[in-house]
């Protein structure tokens, strides 16, 4: 198998944001291609492989053997970034989990605001997620996006800090990722769809006007007018 060439476009993203760290996180490592890539093409020098369940983490055991990597890959069961040493990290990973998962994990881990360069690639929940970030400390440095499919990813590079993007959008405009208007038009599809099926029911004006806010943020992205 060919380590250093099978990243998908969404973790290909994650990897632009990785190279020249000493110590890689993976968390949520799943099958480990992320450090194994990274590793085989010199780009990070070390990594750690955590994942919260024993079959995924062995599953990047297996394969870390096969590329003739074991000796540069620790491998931690454990819930995020629960475990000793986890602070000896210079960049940590977090993708392919929900943005209330991903701030879960940082809350527990105050060090990660200590300059510890952080890569987050959240698969829901991503307003939710920046709004967290700007009030715990940390800053959004840069975003951009990658198209698996039908679907868009969106990842973050993120420190601790206060001088940085709000939104996600921000860093996006900024870099005049070439995916963003197709992003801005999927996400505002998506909630035109919940604010008519919110004004079907009942007692949900609070939710209505917070779906309105944001749209008309990513209408203003739209008309240029950031």
């Amino acid at each position: 198998m060919r380590y250093d060439n099978i990243l998908t476009p969404r973790l290909e993203l994650c990897a632009g944001f990785c190279s020249g760290a000493d110590i890689l996180c993976d968390v949520g490592t799943d099958h480990g291609y992320l450090p194994i890539s990274l590793l085989m093409r010199d780009r990070i020098r070390r990594a750690v492989a955590a994942d919260i369940r024993p079959g995924p983490l062995a599953s990047a055991r297996r394969h870390a053997a096969e590329a003739g990597l074991e000796d540069r890959i620790r491998f931690e069961l454990a819930n995020g970034l629960d475990f000793p040493g986890a602070e000896d990290c210079d960049a940590v990973v977090c993708a392919g989990m929900g943005g209330e998962t991903i701030a879960g994990i940082l809350s527990r881990a105050p060090w990660t605001k200590e300059g510890a360069r952080l890569i987050l690639q959240p698969q829901s929940k991503l307003d939710e997620l920046c709004f967290w970030l700007r009030a715990n400390g940390y800053a959004i440095l840069d975003a951009a996006l990658a198209a698996e499919g039908e679907r868009l990813y969106a990842a973050l590079l993120v420190r601790g800090g206060d001088k940085g993007f709000e939104w996600a959008e921000d860093a996006l405009a900024r870099s005049a990722d070439p995916l963003l208007g197709r992003w801005l038009q999927d996400r505002l599809g998506r909630l035109e769809r919940a604010i008519e099926g919110m004004e079907r029911g009942a007692d949900a004006s609070s939710e209505i006007a917070a779906a309105q806010e944001t749209a008309a943020r990513l209408r203003a992205y739209e008309g240029g007018k950031t």
